[in-house]
């Protein structure tokens, strides 16, 4: 039988913290992040897992943490083409549950240290968000569109493969030290260091061939890293600290650098500005900031252009008076219609069985249309649903919902 410190995380050290006690965390908080976690992903293997057993593992879990002992498990590391080619490292489901945890006691402070126009990983923020605020922010500094004005996008090269481990856990050490005042601060400050000071390529599970890496740039791997530098895309903590490490660069450039008009999505920032020196002098600037913390702009991914050019920005088209959808975007919602399509004709009871999960996929792409000036979009993706799928939905309003038939009730199709 195991000791009370001797799991799968450690071989029995002494505990570090009194759990419960000063430095130490709560075992609530641990089973508060397991049940914030499930909801997002009970429907996965590794959840289910888990769950077979869940209370002794958050108890070996909140043990192993206040031990000292714990560590990240592996990572499941695969690549993904949409929307661009990239390495994904998904973490165990256990290692989740910590991120939840530290998470929650560390997003509220970073609200109130985060300026207005960062968009990305915030709650009540995100893509859409993101586009209208750079939508408002042109239509102001153009004084709804009777003044010149320019539009600057930039992206930093590589962004999570470059960040400095070290420069990034020792700014998040200290801005939680500062501001943070609970009783289990050390638990927090030591789960924080075990994960972002991790190397996760050397302990990991490829879920894909090792050529699907082939076509992957050398600088976008953690497998080709120093160990000194990167951080694991598809980690909550990686992003927090990824908004959290360009924050010092956003609140430069709104205040001390005097660019009122300005929105950043983890690494793509858009300025605007009536002068366009003006434009080019603070990206000067910027390029000098990041080059301090081993960063550098993308050459090649740099845009300048009058306001009436519009810009391209995290999935959208913004251009004077209207908003449209990349056709990037778009074209991801035809290729999964085209997926669901095939699977219905191969299989006559597919449409019917699977009718309420294929209403919700399609209703997620014609509610994501409708905030933009895409109702011919919208009519072109109605009518490429399968014929199938009109013997168990119609289309309810003006192009605007799928809905789900009653048994035995009229086919209506608008076409």
């Amino acid at each position: 039988m195991q000791s009370m410190n001797q799991n799968q995380y450690g071989t029995g050290e002494q505990d570090l913290f009194a759990p419960g006690e000063e430095g130490g965390i709560c075992l609530e908080d641990v089973f508060t992040a397991y049940f914030d976690c499930r909801r997002h992903k009970r429907g996965s293997y590794n959840a289910l897992a888990f769950e077979y057993d869940y209370e002794r593992k958050c108890v070996d879990l909140w043990k192993a943490i206040n031990a000292g002992t714990y560590r990240p498990l592996r990572s499941i590391v695969f690549i993904v083409t949409h929307p661009v080619l990239r390495e994904v490292f998904a973490p165990s489901f256990e290692s989740r549950v910590v991120d939840h945890m530290i998470a929650s006691k560390i997003e509220p402070l970073l609200e109130k240290q985060f300026i207005e126009d960062n968009y990305a990983t915030r709650k009540d923020k995100g893509t859409l968000y993101g586009i209208n605020r750079i939508y408002q922010h042109i239509r102001e500094c153009s004084a709804n569109y009777t003044q010149d004005c320019y539009i600057m996008k930039l992206d930093i090269r590589s962004f999570f493969m470059s960040l400095p481990k070290q420069m990034v856990h020792r700014n998040m050490e200290k801005f939680i030290i500062d501001n943070y005042h609970e009783k289990d601060l050390p638990a927090l400050l030591f789960m924080l260091r075990s994960i972002l000071l991790d190397n996760p390529e050397q302990h990991c599970v490829r879920r894909c061939p090792r050529s699907k890496w082939k076509d992957l740039p050398p600088d976008k791997s953690l497998f080709n890293s120093d160990g000194k530098h990167g951080l694991p895309i598809g980690r909550l903590t990686s992003q927090l600290s990824a908004a959290f490490t360009l924050d010092p660069l956003d609140h430069l450039i709104t205040e001390d650098w005097g660019i009122k008009h300005y929105g950043r999505y983890v690494d793509d920032m858009v300025l605007i500005d009536r002068s366009e020196d003006r434009l080019l002098e603070i990206k000067q600037r910027i390029y000098s900031w990041l080059s301090e913390r081993g960063m550098e702009l993308h050459p090649k991914k740099m845009y300048l252009q009058h306001y009436t050019k519009g810009v391209n920005f995290i999935g959208g088209r913004i251009m004077p008076g209207r908003l449209y959808i990349h056709n990037r975007s778009l074209g991801f919602a035809f290729d999964k219609l085209i997926m669901w399509n095939k699977l219905a004709e191969s299989n006559e009871n597919f449409a019917k069985e699977h009718a309420e999960q294929y209403i919700a996929v399609l209703n997620s792409y014609l509610g994501m249309l409708r905030q933009y000036s895409a109702y011919n979009q919208r009519r072109k993706l109605i009518k490429n649903i399968g014929k199938e799928w009109w013997n168990v939905m119609y289309i309810q309003g003006h192009l605007e919902k799928a809905v789900l038939k009653k048994e035995n009730s009229i086919l209506r199709c608008p076409w």
